[in-house]
């Protein structure tokens, strides 16, 4: 499997773009899930750094898997927020071409499917047919992650998304724990998805009760509670079921760890270890003889 970092782990640590790369080259990731926000501040603040670093992973067989990031989808159309929401979408198209990433990921609008409108449907499939259309002109997926508080917080409004979306390039972001969450089997809902899936995310909690954790006011706090957050193996979500699922379907699968607790390095690397620990193949992590990325 090609297992992936997400910058956003790091998000409270102070570390380089390069140290991650090294990183992640160290410990066996075949590369970086790079959140948005990471992105556009290196394209602004350093772009020739960034440019270096690319070289760099391209010479080390790594690569940024996609582009994480936000925009406003539900924004009507007469809205100012329509014209920021447009604005956005091309600057994570120029991110993910700087980052030579085929995908970008974005969230299924604000609302969970329960509480939207017959017109909030509409102007999303029409919104996300046309943004992956504009992406795919240069080369670029369009990936919506399964996630509560979204249009795809479940398995049955996922299909119903990207069956009316109806483009070959709108693909799913498979969250295993948000699945588990809208009390999905999960199992059924990585079968049924698996013609759209091109990426998954993979992180555990402690209990069911404990869910809130992972709410957005909770996770980007720096003082943010992060108890129940908890590693692969040891959480409510089966995760040996999953890596079999995976191992028996899909060797060449693109997954990241996502992790939000502290310590990204440790718990990390003690992941991978778990990982590889179960025979499951990681691809592919050249290191040159430096040890170090390049320019």
């Amino acid at each position: 499997m090609n297992i992936h970092l997400c910058s956003i782990s790091f998000r409270h640590e102070l570390v380089s773009f390069p140290e991650l790369l090294d990183f992640a080259a160290l410990n066996g990731f075949a590369g970086i899930e790079l959140w948005g926000a990471h992105a556009a501040a290196m394209a602004r603040r350093m772009p020739m750094q960034a440019a270096r670093a690319v070289l760099g992973m391209r010479r080390r067989g790594l690569k940024v898997a996609m582009i994480s990031g936000y925009v406003p989808l539900l924004a009507e159309p007469e809205e100012l927020h329509d014209a920021k929401a447009w604005r956005q979408w091309r600057d994570l198209i120029a991110l993910a071409r700087m980052f030579e990433s085929d995908k970008i990921r974005i969230f299924a609008g604000h609302k969970s499917s329960s509480q939207s409108r017959d017109e909030d449907w509409l102007l999303a499939v029409g919104r996300l047919r046309e943004m992956a259309g504009l992406a795919w002109k240069h080369g670029i997926r369009t990936v919506i992650e399964t996630h509560p508080g979204t249009l795809a917080d479940n398995l049955a409004s996922t299909l119903r998304l990207i069956r009316e979306v109806n483009h070959p390039m709108l693909g799913v972001n498979l969250d295993f724990l948000h699945l588990w969450e809208a009390g999905d089997d999960i199992a059924s809902a990585y079968q049924r998805l698996s013609p759209w899936t091109m990426h998954y995310h993979c992180k555990n909690v402690r209990s069911r009760h404990e869910l809130d954790v992972f709410s957005p006011d909770n996770v980007y706090a720096p003082g943010g509670r992060r108890e129940g957050m908890v590693p692969l193996a040891e959480g409510a979500v089966d995760y040996d079921a999953i890596f079999s699922l995976l191992r028996d379907r899909e060797q060449l699968a693109s997954l990241s760890l996502e992790w939000f607790g502290s310590d990204p390095y440790r718990y990390l690397s003690e992941e991978m270890a778990w990982i590889k620990g179960k025979g499951q193949p990681c691809f592919p992590a050249f290191i040159p003889a430096s040890g170090r990325l390049g320019g």
